[in-house]
């Protein structure tokens, strides 16, 4: 086919408006009235954030924030974000913490002097949302955010999370096909590297001397924890195991997912309820309007607008406060 040819951001309009389309549907937020946050609160929430998304990082955060702002915000750069994104994230939210990324590399690799982590951590981008925010965040509980994400409405239970703490929590990913009609794939001879790792996973529980379970459909892109809950001494070792089994495979997309699953199901965490707390594919998205949260992942982000659609309705119920 002629588009197996071009880019992959023109085979599409959902790719399109992927790697186009956050100024154009998500640049209202930026007349959004500031949201003040509480830099010593005992709950931090993380983002790792690149200068392509920092309209739609901030519709993630301020539809949270809107609801419940008695929390520190720290935003991890990937190290695309200009002096200029900084500067609107600092104008946004009040008490934002900032990382860059050459200044949080700086620091984790002087604090943890250990050059095999320091490998892992600098992969791929991902991998900062498993080792920054337990290096840098202050606090009692640690809650990741990732920028695609959109609360709908008053997420209670997460509210009451963050002021009392309790089980670790993570959403989910419903089974099945992502989209309507999908046609049977050609077969994939290489496994993704969950795979891989759930195929092996007693013998990581030997090795490791640990009890490492996962849930299916475990999504790391909205998760909280307790600080402490990733112990470097013992991410060392899992990390150090899974290399021995698949070598560079575990610096690639998916990795991180999979040992963040790892880590919070062997610790008890429990996952959200999936009708308030999904995400969001083709086959699910009557259900958007019933939902509390929502994340809008891959190519399914765009699907029938609703992403931008709910984020306009969002942006104008700010402006409504703001107006009061």
């Amino acid at each position: 086919m002629l588009t197996d040819y071009l880019p992959w951001s023109l085979r599409g309009v959902g790719p399109f408006l992927n790697t186009y389309g956050d100024p154009l549907l998500f640049r209202g937020i930026q007349r959004t009235a500031p949201i003040a946050t509480n830099t010593e609160a005992n709950t931090s929430v993380h983002s790792i954030v690149g200068h392509r998304f920092i309209n739609a990082y901030l519709v993630a955060i301020k539809s949270f924030l809107r609801y419940f702002s008695d929390v520190a915000v720290y935003a991890h750069d990937d190290g695309t974000l200009s002096p200029a994104d900084r500067k609107l994230i600092e104008a946004q939210i009040i008490g934002a913490q900032i990382y860059t990324r050459n200044e949080a590399d700086r620091r984790f690799d002087a604090g943890m002097n250990d050059p095999f982590l320091s490998s892992v951590r600098k992969s791929y981008t991902s991998y900062l949302k498993l080792f920054d925010p337990t290096f840098i965040g202050n606090g009692k509980r640690i809650m990741l955010l990732d920028t695609d994400t959109l609360f709908i409405r008053r997420p209670d239970a997460i509210i009451d999370w963050a002021c009392n703490g309790g089980t670790p929590w993570y959403h989910l990913a419903p089974t099945g096909d992502m989209k309507r009609g999908k046609a049977s794939l050609p077969q994939v001879t290489e496994k993704h590297i969950q795979t891989l790792i759930m195929e092996n996973i007693d013998d990581i529980n030997r090795e490791t001397g640990n009890n490492y379970t996962m849930r299916q459909g475990f999504c790391a892109g909205f998760v909280g924890y307790d600080v402490g809950t990733v112990d470097f001494g013992e991410l060392k070792k899992l990390l150090q195991v899974l290399f021995e089994k698949f070598a560079g495979r575990i610096f690639r997309w998916g990795a991180e997912q999979t040992i963040h699953g790892l880590i919070l199901c062997s610790k008890g965490a429990r996952a959200l309820p999936i009708e308030d707390y999904f995400v969001f594919t083709q086959n699910n998205a009557h259900l958007a309007d019933q939902a509390t949260f929502i994340h809008f992942v891959g190519e399914n982000r765009f699907y029938r607008m609703y992403y931008p659609k709910l984020a306009r309705k969002m942006t104008n119920e700010l402006n409504a406060c703001k107006q009061k």
